[in-house]
């Protein structure tokens, strides 16, 4: 039964965002109201975000997210979130200079009912005229609608030294949850190269170091 009525609330959720997506198509000015980011997240994994973007005091936006990826053989294998609802208001204060921003962060898979609510925070200043840096803090929590429970909240936060000439960026990543704290959890260098972004990361430094390496590649329009 309350899996009936979660699934029901999906559906209903995306007819309504279907609906402002109409609404604001047919209201808004080309400030770019309607959402369509297509991203390739893996060898074979795809992902299609579509939603509407409502200015004002903060910026909120709300839509849904498809994704989907195959085995190399072709196969497809159904992914964790094949379709995931989302909602986020954000708003941004001060100078490029030194700017301050808030976000708050919601969304829901409709086929497992997990949903997570984030409150998240960053600070961006200049330090030099060639380097700049960033701070993020968020918190975060896991609930199932289905199940009717909840996890711990978890916070996590990272530092960003990026220098803006060649788009590369050296971060470091901590985290606190029920589990105890990690004082460094990863630290690692970034780099940007038009729509692509190259990665290569130490994961737990202190206790059991292991590399990473990553490519992600988005595209907007």
């Amino acid at each position: 039964m309350i899996k009936c009525k979660a699934a029901r609330l999906a559906v209903a959720s995306i007819a309504l965002i279907c609906a402002g997506l109409s609404a604001a198509t047919a209201s808004a000015t080309d400030r770019d109201a309607f959402i369509w980011a297509p991203s390739k997240t893996g060898a074979n994994a795809y992902r299609l975000s579509a939603g509407v973007r409502l200015p004002g005091r903060w910026d909120a936006t709300a839509g849904a997210e498809i994704s989907m990826r195959a085995a190399p053989s072709g196969k497809i294998d159904p992914p964790d979130a094949p379709l995931r609802l989302w909602g986020l208001l954000s708003r941004k204060r001060g100078q490029p200079a030194a700017a301050r921003s808030t976000q708050i962060n919601m969304d829901f898979n409709a086929l497992s009912g997990v949903g997570n609510i984030g409150l998240g925070t960053a600070r961006t200043w200049i330090v030099t005229p060639s380097l700049d840096a960033e701070v993020r803090r968020n918190l975060s929590l896991q609930c199932n609608a289905y199940e009717n429970h909840c996890r711990g909240p978890r916070l996590t936060q990272s530092a960003r030294v990026i220098a803006p000439a060649t788009r590369t960026s050296i971060v470091a990543h901590s985290h606190i949850s029920d589990d105890g704290l990690s004082g460094l959890s990863r630290i690692g260098v970034e780099q940007k190269v038009g729509n692509l972004q190259f990665g290569a990361a130490v994961v737990d430094p202190l206790l059991a170091p292991r590399s990473v390496f990553d490519v992600r590649y988005s595209l907007r329009w």
